[in-house]
């Protein structure tokens, strides 16, 4: 009994934390923090061009504004979104999945990396993107979530090369270099978190110390996909978190360490809880204007994330 109070205690411990943290990045009061943080949010369905069938018209009549495939899932049609998804029709995710894939913009032809790439529903996104014709390589560290991975693609219709390999050294693999990468990154998912949540374990494993391990797994992995990407390509990187700590300081962090890193802005309209990028934190300021990059707090369509996309500089820039 002891140990469960503890257990309780500590939880109660990481929620006010939390809570005062996303206060303070943010700016805003408490109670419309609490507020945010406790919303209820609608899940989504992604259209997936790939696979052929008909679909009902009903399924598709809350489309959302930013996202051509994109649609809120009515709640009483849940089992008819789900079996279109069976099928590969279609992809169930949240709706702030489908930024970092809008935002690297991919296109037939072009040569992709998906750095962390299970279960799929980003490289899946690429692959209806580009009409199936980009050249995707997905990797991922798991053998279970690579294979995992596999099969949905598979059922999706999108096609890609698999890599099995730990992103932090997948340089030493001698790929040939990228136009585009995205990297998904690792996080402690505070987009996850909800102060409604009945999953009250999702505070088991967040801490301060967590979010700063994860900092520098990130700072690692960008550094990795910029060594792989082309002069000229693009790198997209995202998290499902609000911790600027692997957010804006990433971002900062790469942009200090590659002169070649230029910021590309991601004007992806209506985002109604879009919030400015953090410019300082733990009373020190980051060195770069970080305005390009896009931040959102939770909202009722989406969890909180946050996207940054970069262009690396062609080799007659990087020279000047």
């Amino acid at each position: 009994m002891a140990k469960r109070k503890d257990s309780v205690q500590e939880r109660q411990r990481k929620r006010e934390l939390w809570i005062n943290r996303t206060s303070k990045w943010s700016g805003l009061p408490r109670a419309e923090v609490e507020a945010k943080l406790a919303q209820t949010r609608t899940q989504s369905f992604r259209l997936n061009p790939l696979v052929d069938g008909e679909v009902a018209p009903e399924l598709l009549s809350r489309q959302v504004a930013w996202c051509p495939d994109g649609y809120e899932i009515i709640s009483e049609h849940l089992a008819d979104y789900q079996q279109l998804a069976d099928s590969g029709r279609g992809y169930i995710q949240n709706a702030a999945s489908w930024l970092p894939v809008l935002a690297l913009a991919p296109a037939a032809g072009e040569r992709v990396l998906d750095l962390c790439a299970a279960p799929g529903g980003k490289s899946s996104h690429i692959q209806a993107m580009s009409a199936g014709q980009a050249d995707l390589v997905c990797n991922d560290n798991s053998k279970p979530r690579l294979m995992k991975l596999q099969a949905n693609l598979k059922r999706l219709n999108a096609p890609a090369e698999f890599t099995l390999a730990d992103a932090r050294h997948i340089s030493r693999r001698q790929l040939e270099a990228f136009d585009k990468i995205l990297l998904d990154a690792p996080c402690s998912g505070e987009g996850l978190m909800s102060l409604n949540a009945r999953d009250v374990s999702l505070f088991d494993s967040w801490s301060v110390a967590h979010i700063r391990r994860l900092s520098d797994l990130q700072k690692r992995l960008i550094l990795e996909a910029w060594r792989l990407l082309k002069p000229g390509g693009t790198l997209v990187y995202s998290t499902c978190t609000m911790a600027p700590e692997e957010n804006e300081a990433v971002v900062d962090w790469l942009l200090r360490r590659q002169p070649d890193a230029e910021p590309i802005p991601i004007d992806i309209a209506p985002l109604p809880n879009r919030v400015p990028a953090v410019q300082s934190w733990n009373d020190r300021d980051l060195t770069h204007d970080l305005g390009e990059c896009l931040r959102l707090m939770p909202g009722p369509l989406t969890e909180a994330f946050f996207v940054a996309a970069f262009r690396k500089a062609p080799l007659a820039e990087s020279m000047v």
